[in-house]
């Protein structure tokens, strides 16, 4: 199987990583192909970078789905996955919800360790969104910007470990997910302190689209992702229907 990874921010030494923590847990055959949009900003720490890193990435959807059995969209806000999912003819997983999914299985409460207070709204918007308040025992932010994860991961590394033990001792969580795609790498460095299981929503969605496809359904076309309807566009050129 093919499976397509975006990146929804430009900054290549993070599309890159993002693909090999992809290809790390990937089944033998399973080809990723790791990908970010031409044009779009750097990192995406703030509502009007995830709107417009949205329109960027669905651009690459409706362009290059066709060429794989499955869609990733690699960022912890899930940006454009419902749109997503209305343009490609292939299934689409966002790393948020294949984390928060996957991490019910295995624990009763989680908490997200991510970047900057900023963007603690967003992402309780983001478990709302996809219906999981229940379970979130706390989002827990820290000092780092995204950028911040590829330039010192051993940092990152400490303070994620921090943030994750607080999350644990004072919130009650039982499992840790790694809210930005930049933290995926740490994942297993971060489980050996915590003693508790550490998720990173590449890896989930991977591992997702695979059980997906081997069970051979795909994206329900009956309301919400119906492809989008044949209408005029006015001097526009983005992401309409394929």
């Amino acid at each position: 199987m093919r499976i397509l990874v975006i990146n929804p921010n430009t900054t290549e030494a993070m599309t890159h990583d993002i693909g090999e923590a992809a290809r790390r847990y990937a089944r033998p055959g399973t080809v990723i192909e790791a990908v970010s949009p031409n044009w779009g900003p750097r990192s995406i720490e703030g509502h009007y970078e995830d709107f417009v890193a949205a329109v960027a990435m669905l651009e690459v959807v409706r362009d290059r789905s066709h060429e794989f059995d499955a869609v990733i969209v690699a960022c912890f806000g899930d940006p454009g996955l419902a749109a997503a999912r209305e343009v490609s003819n292939v299934p689409v997983v966002g790393i948020a919800e294949a984390s928060m999914l996957m991490a019910c299985t295995v624990a009763h409460s989680f908490s997200i360790v991510t970047i900057l207070p900023r963007v603690k709204p967003m992402l309780e918007d983001v478990v709302k969104l996809h219906g999981m308040e229940a379970r979130c025992a706390s989002i827990r932010t820290t000092s780092l910007s995204v950028l911040d994860c590829e330039r010192d991961p051993a940092a990152a590394g400490r303070e994620i470990i921090i943030a994750g033990r607080k999350a644990i001792e004072e919130d009650g969580a039982e499992a840790i997910l790694l809210g930005c795609a930049g933290m995926g790498p740490l994942d297993k460095i971060v489980q050996a302190e915590l003693g508790v299981p550490v998720l990173d929503g590449t890896a989930c969605a991977v591992k997702l689209v695979e059980g997906i496809l081997d069970y051979g359904i795909t994206t329900s076309r009956v309301a919400a992702y119906h492809a989008p309807e044949p209408k005029e566009y006015l001097n526009y050129q983005g992401p309409t229907r394929p």
